[in-house]
């Protein structure tokens, strides 16, 4: 696969880091006139910016710099270092939008890797032997770089600057399957082996990579385990790039993200079609032109894939795959009598591997649904011409169509009338059984509410919680601020405690300063380059992360408290041991840190982004060593309640 490039039709300026923001409207520049005459200059939206360079920054000098070709230095890098959260907008007294001005300026100063790359952070980690012109000539080998006109040299060197030369030795590990982890890997010299664990456990050899090639996209672009091992074969050498650097790199050259999202969709949609009973039988080469055929679309969480009506649906003839994520799938029902009294009814759930026809759900009666996202989610979209053609080499896998319908009927019913059984009791004692109404409430805030789709829930044991509120304060005295609420989502005997769960796909995870990371255990964790600028709270879909103001937390708790909170009821027992140093140290600095500039305005943080990351750097969870009755657990949702598609198949007994 080779890049292709863009349109050479006009295009607007390129403003990076502004992904989740993608719905802006540049000022005009009327407008912005207009809104700098408006501005009584009152420092308020500095006040309020969370950067820490706002300490140095006022507002006469940014109204002269948006207006003028004047850009002092430390405006400069203030606008660099904007992460449009729009914390300004709010607190202004004339409603002007400080956002939008900002945003004018990032397109006047254009991309800071256009500037001057410090050289030294390349030259003083090349291997033995290497000069500048042979790292270039092995970034070029890459077929993703391979074009001059497209990615330009000081793009490379700005990367190769943010990013880690690694020399490794025959038999080291860059890659363990299982593991978290969004760095890609280039090979500039040497061989590594992939393999992957078959299903007694045993390693299998599953491919050669050489220089030229490069290894972990996948987790790169979807946030998910690594799917392979990487070990090298001979002596090489690799540059691990940084998730925020390629993300940065992507925003700059549109053409290499799409390089990177096309041949992710076409990987991802082989895999599943082989792994779909429906197409077993079929041959590799059919699949991989199947494959080829089918495009992929994006979906966020509560965007509508098609509705009952038809408005907006894709084309009928074509068939839907589902290849990440989870949707709800609903008829239009008599106003008052669906879900939360609204006039929809949900019939099922569907997740990966699932499908639909022609807007269909293939539940037996041919009609159409409404389907909407309840996560971010991925769809490939099989054209029909595709797949009749495959119908017609394969008779087989007509007839599983009409197999698959049974099983979609089953699945449909158990949505109505599955529930969950109680934890085992440590004691004798009655149990109120559940009815079928809440039998459906459960499991639907079980899957609506994205439990399955956490991989570390905390949960607590009503039978046994006495509500003595100590597994907060343990949480509390541990951390200096409670990073938990005990109370939740309720199912059966079972709460769902208000705390991270350490999402499969964390949609928080979108910091153009590494603010939050994660660890390859699976933690999720708010690291030292956090700003407190709230992106990651808004975009959690459960509000499990708050933003804590630093100049607030420290006047609210004096030394002596801090002190005496040790010797309050309980204390104590939570505290648990640290881990060793050097394992400990990587729950704090995010990927970025060794690259950012440190200086003392960089370390006046105004605010910061609290949220559990399972005690990280401790060898127990405070809230659970410090439950005095045991109520509160730690389980995985998957392993404890069983997945998406058990869940729908359970029956009442």
């Amino acid at each position: 696969m080779q890049i292709q490039p863009v349109s050479s039709s006009k295009k607007s300026p390129i403003v990076v880091g502004i992904e989740h923001r993608r719905d802006l409207v540049p000022f005009t520049e009327e407008e912005v006139r207009f809104e700098i005459d408006m501005c009584i200059g009152c420092d308020r939206c500095m006040r309020a910016c969370p950067v820490p360079m706002s300490s140095m920054v006022n507002i006469a000098d940014l109204n002269h710099a948006t207006i003028t070709d004047e850009i002092p230095a430390h405006v400069a890098r203030f606008t660099d270092e904007c992460v449009m959260c729009g914390s300004c907008v709010p607190v202004c007294p004339v409603d002007n939008h400080r956002d939008l001005l900002m945003l004018s300026l990032k397109q006047r100063l254009g991309v800071s890797w256009d500037g001057t790359v410090d050289m030294s952070r390349v030259l003083n980690f090349l291997p033995s032997g290497w000069d500048l012109p042979l790292l270039m000539s092995r970034l070029r080998e890459q077929p993703m770089f391979s074009d001059p006109e497209i990615v330009p040299e000081n793009y490379l060197l700005h990367m190769a600057a943010t990013s880690k030369m690694l020399t490794v030795l025959p038999g080291a590990v860059v890659m363990n399957e299982g593991e978290y982890g969004r760095s890609l890997y280039i090979i500039l010299e040497g061989r590594f082996e992939l393999s992957s664990r078959g299903p007694d456990g045993r390693e299998l050899p599953v491919a050669v990579y050489r220089r030229g090639e490069y290894m972990g996209e996948h987790g790169m672009l979807t946030g998910q385990p690594r799917n392979a091992t990487a070990r090298a074969q001979t002596a090489s050498v690799v540059l691990e790039v940084p998730e925020q650097v390629m993300q940065r790199l992507m925003e700059i050259v549109p053409p290499v993200r799409s390089f990177f999202e096309q041949l992710n969709n076409a990987r991802s949609i082989e895999a599943i079609l082989k792994r779909m009973a429906l197409f077993q039988g079929v041959s590799s080469v059919d699949i991989r032109q199947l494959a080829e055929q089918t495009q992929v679309k994006r979906y966020d969480r509560d965007d509508r894939l098609f509705s009952e009506d038809g408005a907006g649906a894709p084309a009928r003839e074509s068939m839907h795959i589902m290849l990440e994520g989870f949707v709800k799938v609903a008829r239009r029902t008599k106003a008052g009598t669906g879900r939360d009294k609204t006039d929809e009814r949900i019939i099922a759930y569907r997740q990966s591997g699932d499908y639909f026809l022609g807007g269909l759900d293939l539940l037996g009666d041919g009609r159409p649904v409404t389907t909407t996202a309840i996560t971010r989610v991925s769809v490939a979209e099989v054209p029909r011409q595709a797949l009749s053609t495959l119908l017609v080499r394969y008779p087989e896998v007509n007839q599983r169509f009409q197999m698959r319908l049974r099983e979609y009927q089953d699945a449909a019913a158990a949505a109505q009338t599955g529930f969950f059984d109680p934890l085992p009791k440590t004691y004798a004692g009655n149990s109120p059984i559940l009815s079928e109404a809440e039998a459906r409430a459960g499991l639907r805030s079980l899957v609506a509410g994205g439990v399955i789709e956490g991989t570390e829930v905390l949960v607590i044991d009503l039978d046994l919680c006495i509500h003595c509120n100590e597994c907060e304060e343990a949480c509390a005295r541990r951390h200096g601020h409670s990073r938990m609420n005990r109370k939740g989502m309720v199912v059966g005997n079972i709460s769902i405690a208000t705390a991270c769960r350490q999402c499969q796909d964390p949609v928080c995870m979108l910091c153009s300063r590494a603010g939050i990371a994660r660890l390859p255990s699976g933690e999720v964790y708010i690291t030292e380059s956090c700003i407190g600028c709230g992106i990651c709270a808004e975009r959690c879909p459960y509000d499990n992360i708050s933003i804590m103001t630093l100049e607030d937390e420290v006047n609210s708790r004096s030394s002596f408290q801090r002190f005496s909170s040790f010797f309050t009821k309980g204390a104590g027992k939570e505290r648990g041991h640290k881990v060793l140093p050097m394992l400990q140290a990587a729950a704090a600095p995010g990927p970025l840190n060794a690259q950012q500039p440190r200086d003392a305005y960089g370390e006046m943080r105004k605010k910061v982004a609290i949220k559990c990351d399972l005690c990280a750097g401790y060898d127990n969870q405070a809230c659970v060593q410090a439950c005095p009755t045991g109520a509160a657990i730690r389980i995985n949702p998957t392993t404890f309640f069983g997945s998406t598609e058990e869940i729908l198949q359970r029956r009442a007994v």
